[in-house]
């Protein structure tokens, strides 16, 4: 599912009234959906000043001015030494709520904790957001040598396993994917279109996606989808698990082993989310 910007569902200046009256005289829905779009700018650059903010939504300087100081006083925003703007804590904190009290993530847990100590690798649980993959929990495992150094949010689609599930069944993503462009990371990084189509394919016929090297060199995973939805658009995957350690071990002699550990936590959590949601 592609996310789109919130500035890109604003109405523009062009239409109405135009000026300092019109921003004087916003509705306070119009504001709502301003302070979101404000918000919005900030996921491609860590700081902004009103200059940029205004320019990028198209709206006067004094309005971004006023908008970026009312969410800085609410805490939204923390202001720097450059008197340019940054994302605040109070975000996190609502975003830490969100995930908490997540459907998905509270009838996985569970099963991401037993998988984890049966494999003894790292466990994933992502979503895609835009055209990267959301990483709503990770549970590490000891012992299993130098910890995986992957963001531990939110990275590229295109170069994780969870990314290849997800997109593997959703057109719409496979398009952005393409469209924002497919980085290369390490030398094993898939970065050519057919190839990249190649393995979606591969990953619809097998059931489960894998990823060698392609993030970070000496670390791969293996994903299965968790899956969602009904009537006539079908099944889909909402969500997927994944299990992530170094190449010769989650690739090597145990693959069978992650592959069928991964896919059975997939099809428990599938079924744990239509129970809940019956």
């Amino acid at each position: 599912m592609t996310v789109l910007p919130f500035s890109a569902v604003l109405p523009s200046r062009a239409s109405g009234a135009t000026g300092e009256a019109e921003d004087a005289e916003d509705s306070p829905l119009r504001s709502v959906s301003t302070a979101v779009a404000v918000l919005d700018c900030f996921t491609a650059e860590p700081e902004l000043g009103a200059t940029k903010v205004a320019a990028r939504l198209g709206i006067a300087k004094s309005t971004a001015c006023r908008m970026l100081a009312a969410l800085a006083a609410g805490g939204l925003l923390e202001r720097s030494g450059s008197g340019r703007y940054r994302l605040g804590l109070r975000l996190f904190e609502y975003g830490q709520l969100a995930v908490d009290r997540l459907l998905l993530r509270e009838v996985a847990m569970p099963v991401l904790g037993e998988l984890r100590e049966t494999v003894r690798e790292t466990v994933q649980l992502g979503v895609a957001v835009g055209t990267d993959v959301l990483y709503l929990e990770r549970l590490e495992t000891a012992g299993a040598g130098l910890r995986f150094r992957t963001d531990y949010h939110r990275n590229p689609a295109h170069s994780s396993s969870i990314g290849r599930v997800l997109a593997a069944s959703d057109r719409e993503l496979v398009m952005a994917i393409l469209e924002r462009g497919l980085e290369r990371r390490t030398p094993f990084t898939v970065v050519d279109p057919q190839r990249w189509h190649r393995t979606l394919v591969q990953t619809r016929e097998q059931g489960y996606a894998t990823c060698r090297d392609e993030y970070d060199l000496g670390w791969s995973s293996i994903a299965a989808p968790i899956l969602g939805g009904s009537g006539r658009s079908g099944r889909r995957a909402v969500a997927a698990v994944s299990i992530v350690g170094s190449t010769s071990r989650v690739l090597g002699p145990r693959k069978p082993a992650v592959v069928q550990g991964v896919r059975r936590a997939a099809e428990r959590i599938t079924a744990a989310l239509d129970r809940a949601t019956a």
